[in-house]
Parts: structure tokens; sequence; C-alpha cells
């Protein structure tokens, strides 16, 4: 009935008071005043539902919406092999991203809206890279002559605007894709891909110290774990992106005209 659930401690976590403190509000029958509701398993286990928490987040001062500008772009990151084959050490949960990603390119053809696609890959000869492995050595199998690099077959046959190869943590601290982005007067940037407390948030913040608006579809995105995943879109969401449903992004990548219809 609920999707993305969280236990008393994530809840009370993401919402910066202690789970006593949720307790107290429920038992003074104030818990619903604030717009949450309480679930419980049939174990007793209490249950927050997480747009609730996200809605009194944003509430609180945080979450102003940015919006779509003028020109968008997608960025897609490391839907590859490593990241989407369930038996690789680097795999994401996949639900579905693959799915969302490629109504996203779909869209994005449809209206001209450049794509680049992303792919992490380690390179022994750079020191960015041979650090980043000392600290993350699974992304060795990253190799570039490697199959884990290959895009996702069902994202392999599209034509992208900018096959990007890089050793960086961050699409654009690569300046071949800033200046591509730049050349073109893009003013947004919609995040696909992996992973979601990575490169998806390292990019966003990234994107929007240089300007751009970040837009995050949350069923394109995806992390180890589903409370990974959740913490994670919740901060991105109040300090630096505006994360949506994909039906809502489909819709703000369609021209000004269209959206009217």
């Amino acid at each position: 009935m609920y999707e993305n659930l969280l236990n008393i401690s994530e809840a009370a976590k993401r919402l910066g008071v202690s789970p006593s403190t949720l307790r107290r509000l429920e038992k003074n029958g104030m818990i619903e005043g604030y717009g949450l509701k309480v679930l419980y398993t049939p174990g007793g286990q209490r249950r927050y539902i997480l747009d609730e928490l996200q809605q009194l987040y944003s509430e609180q001062g945080f979450s102003g919406q940015i919006g779509f500008g003028k020109k968008p772009a997608l960025l897609i990151r490391d839907l590859t092999i490593a990241f989407t084959e369930p038996h690789s050490q680097l795999s994401i949960k996949i639900e579905n991203q693959i799915s969302a990603t490629k109504q996203l390119i779909e869209e994005a053809v449809s209206h001209n809206i450049p794509i680049i696609f992303s792919i992490t890959i380690y390179d022994s000869t750079n020191e960015v890279s041979r650090l980043w492995c000392q600290k993350f050595p699974s992304l060795q199998i990253l190799d570039r002559q490697s199959t884990w690099v290959n895009i996702h077959p069902a994202l392999s046959d599209h034509s992208y605007d900018m096959i990007n190869p890089t050793v960086h943590i961050t699409d654009v601290y690569n300046r071949e894709v800033d200046d591509f982005l730049k050349k073109r007067q893009i003013d947004t940037v919609i995040l696909a891909g992996a992973t979601t407390s990575g490169s998806i948030r390292a990019t966003a913040v990234d994107a929007l110290q240089r300007g751009y608006r970040v837009i995050i579809p949350k069923e394109a995105v995806g992390d180890r774990n589903q409370t990974l995943q959740n913490s994670t879109l919740i901060d991105l969401n109040a300090r630096y992106a505006d994360v949506m449903n994909l039906e809502k992004v489909l819709k703000g990548m369609k021209p000004p005209i269209e959206q009217l219809d």
C-alpha cells in the first residue's frame, strides 16, 4: 500500500529530533498535526512514510523549489554492467531505474534535449583514479577495456550526444562536459543513474555551484540499499536539487507550449 517506509530511528534522524520526541508526539495525539501518519507492522513496530517526512522537512525551511529553466540536458551516470549486474560488487539495488531512464531518453530525443552518458573508469596511470581506488578498491574492475564499463543493453542502442568516460566523481568536473553544456546555453541538468549517494549527489552539488538547476527523477537513480537511497534523496531535495517523480520530470522536459496542452 505504501512505499519507502522508515523506522522510527530513521525518521527521527531525518527530522533532527529524537525517537522519544516522535513517541511523545504520537502519545499526545499531536503527530497528525505535523502531517505524519504512523503505521504499525504486524510485529508492532512503528513505520513512517518517506514522502510525508520529506514534506515536513520542506516546511521547516528547507527545500525551496528551483524548477526547470529554459534549456535542459539529461546526464546519465554509470548505468553500466558493473552497476546493474546483480553479481557485481558495485551493483545498485535495481528496481525501475533502467525503464525510467529509458523514458527520459525517449522524451529527450523527441524534444532535441542533449544527452550525456558518463561512465566511471579506473585508470592506474591517473593519480585521482588511484587515490579514489585506494579508498574504494572495488573500482579496480572498471578498466576501460573491460565489459564492466559497457552501457546496460537496454540503453546501449541510443545515440548519445556525448559519452564521457571519467575518473572523476562528478560528471561536470570534465571541462569538455561543462563546455558542451555552456555552448548550448543549458541551464538545467536532469540526473539519472548511480549511485545516488555517490556520483549523483556529487554531480548535483557541483552542477549547482556552476549555475545549473538540478532535477532528479527519484525513480531513475539508485543506490546499494534503500535506507541510503531514501536519506540521500531527502538531503538532496533539501539542499541542492529538486527531487521529483518521473511523471513530473517528463512533463517538465516538454517545451512550454506542450505543457499547456
